[in-house]
């Protein structure tokens, strides 16, 4: 089988999978309680019932919720994801807007903890039971028993407020009119600096420890016992031999984990006020706005699904043995 069969038989089952999982959203978004038509108030005071009924039946928001759902998938299937609630724009129009800095941090943080966990994973495992293996182990422990708001509180508090060597929010210091756009550059590289160090404090952490777990286990198979004895240098014996076939199981769960990388970008945006689709999601899950919430939940679920077809992907790549055959 090739890689292009393989890709089109997975997508088969990614179709259903996807419309089984917006519906599930969809359902759970509709009896969660609250009124999306609270928050709607085009500039006035208070709306009259006569409107807000008109209002309810121009959305679609009379009809039984099974007769919803085939709407919002027709119009979905169309490319047209709707108009939010709150502020009637195109939903297209306003997760375009706010993408570009979630992906920003999500990725910047990805990088760097997979990069920070590989390599101490390795030294922990390779030294085990060593002053740096008990070092990174507690570090590891602290960071993925702390909870990430309470670190990122904590970090404004001394590094922002305190000390002041980092903003406390945005992406941009405001009322500044910079010589360059180098100068701009620095400034929103500041910008980012506490926010993505929480989360590749946390992240690192999940990830150390499956390193490391991971290379201990490989590192007392056969295989590797046989390439010791014929010689090889150690350092091509850990990362040619071992490393490969380690980070399988990192792979499996690096395709598992956008979501869960998402749902705490979302805590860190909020706190920090970074204006990508995490804070966009908890102000408009405030507002009960169905259309935005699905838009989002359907990008959310779209790079999961994507993520995990990348993940099988990246098996063949990380380890010779596995083909798609």
């Amino acid at each position: 089988m090739t890689l292009r069969t393989y890709i089109i038989r997975r997508s088969i089952v990614i179709i259903p999978t996807f419309f089984f999982i917006s519906l599930i959203i969809f359902t759970l978004l509709h009896l969660a309680p609250g009124d999306p038509l609270r928050g709607v108030t085009f500039g006035r005071s208070k709306i009259d019932p006569e409107m807000l009924e008109e209002l309810r039946s121009r959305w679609g928001l009379d009809q039984p919720i099974p007769v919803q759902y085939f709407i919002w998938v027709g119009r979905f299937l169309q490319g047209d994801l709707g108009y939010s609630f709150h502020n009637q724009r195109p939903v297209s129009a306003l997760i375009s807007e706010r993408i570009t800095p979630t992906l920003e941090l999500m990725l910047a943080a990805e990088v760097l903890s997979v990069a920070i966990a590989v390599i101490l994973g390795v030294i922990a495992a390779v030294k085990h039971y060593s002053i740096s293996d008990a070092l990174a182990s507690l570090g590891a422990l602290v960071g993925y028993s702390t909870p990430n708001f309470w670190i990122a509180l904590m970090a404004i508090l001394v590094f922002a407020l305190q000390l002041r060597w980092f903003p406390t929010s945005g992406t941009i210091t405001l009322g500044i009119t910079f010589s360059s756009p180098f100068h701009a550059l620095l400034d929103h590289l500041e910008h980012l600096v506490l926010p993505v160090s929480i989360l590749v404090l946390g992240w690192t952490a999940y990830l150390f420890r499956m390193v490391r777990s991971s290379m201990l286990e490989v590192l007392g198979q056969d295989y590797i016992t046989t390439a010791r004895a014929k010689g090889l240098r150690e350092r091509v014996v850990i990362y040619k031999h071992a490393l490969r076939n380690a980070l399988l199981p990192v792979i499996t769960y690096e395709g598992i984990s956008i979501g869960y990388l998402f749902g705490g970008a979302a805590t860190i945006e909020y706190i920090f006020a970074w204006p990508g689709l995490g804070q966009f999601m908890v102000d408009y899950a405030n507002y009960r706005d169905y259309p935005t919430l699905m838009g989002l939940s359907m990008i959310i679920a779209i790079m999961v699904l994507l993520a995990n077809l990348s993940a099988d992907i990246a098996y063949a790549i990380a380890d010779p043995r596995i083909r798609y055959e």
